[in-house]
């Protein structure tokens, strides 16, 4: 544990251990991450088939704070008028207390799925966590799949029109992912964390007929600044692409 974390939990422990609050006791759990695969056309009418997906880890850190949700004011709600509904936003999010991090910078193949590690932690109420990504070493990509890069995805994407993309692209985010929903009274009851990624949410703003024309080998990529590649990089940071769950019993 690194010396920050292990003064914020020594600062959560003796918070909680205050004011009436049940005292917070140190403990440790295994995080896994793994994927779930599209399970239906995107917004441009594309359905993806992944072949490949990894992802360079650097950090999980656990935190207190919820992630709050705002709806539009009725009144402004103008499509709500044509029979929609209001879309929940974000709202304001606080970390607040850390709770636990892993630490164990790896690359993760998430069609297969991995383990992260056991995260340092104390028992207390759980409410979201940070994501960082990180880029890879030879020694945490020994087989360089991701090429330097964060995330990777490979795969097929065909559009109802019948046309189909063979594609090959990578992601690398300037900042961690914060304010992933985890909600979740840890006390010391056996389990693990599980961080499903979902890539639905990574590939549905995506139109790949933005793609590149296919190279060589038949392949596209998504050239900087492309719709593609921006609608990758906005699903890789969307927070609702992350699932994360408390799996009762043993660790994996």
């Amino acid at each position: 544990m690194n010396r920050a974390l292990a003064l914020a939990l020594t600062a959560t422990l003796l918070s909680l251990g205050c004011g009436g609050k049940t005292e917070a006791e140190r403990r440790t759990f295994a995080v896994t991450m793994t994927a779930t695969a599209p399970t239906a056309p995107n917004e441009y009418g594309w359905t993806v088939t992944p072949e490949a997906a990894q992802v360079s880890v650097g950090s999980v850190r656990f935190f207190e704070g919820r992630v709050l949700l705002s709806r539009r004011a009725p009144r402004f709600d103008w499509y709500s008028l044509i029979g929609g509904t209001a879309n929940a936003h974000p709202g304001h999010y606080v970390p607040g207390d850390a709770l636990g991090e892993v630490l164990n910078p790896q690359t993760v193949d998430l069609l297969a799925g991995g383990s992260l590690g056991d995260a340092n932690a104390v028992t207390g109420s759980y409410g979201s966590l940070e994501l960082t990504l990180v880029t890879p070493t030879a020694a945490t990509d020994t087989q360089n799949v991701l090429g330097g890069h964060q995330a990777h995805v490979r795969g097929t994407a065909t559009h109802t029109s019948g046309a189909t993309v063979r594609f090959d692209a990578t992601v690398d985010l300037p900042k961690a992912i914060e304010g992933v929903r985890f909600e979740r009274d840890l006390q010391q009851e056996a389990g693990f964390v599980r961080i499903a990624v979902d890539l639905g949410k990574w590939m549905d703003r995506i139109d790949f007929a933005t793609a590149s024309l296919p190279g060589a080998s038949g392949v596209s990529t998504f050239p900087a600044g492309s719709q593609a590649q921006n609608g990758l990089v906005r699903g890789v940071e969307d927070t609702s692409a992350y699932v994360v769950t408390w799996v009762e019993g043993a660790a994996p």
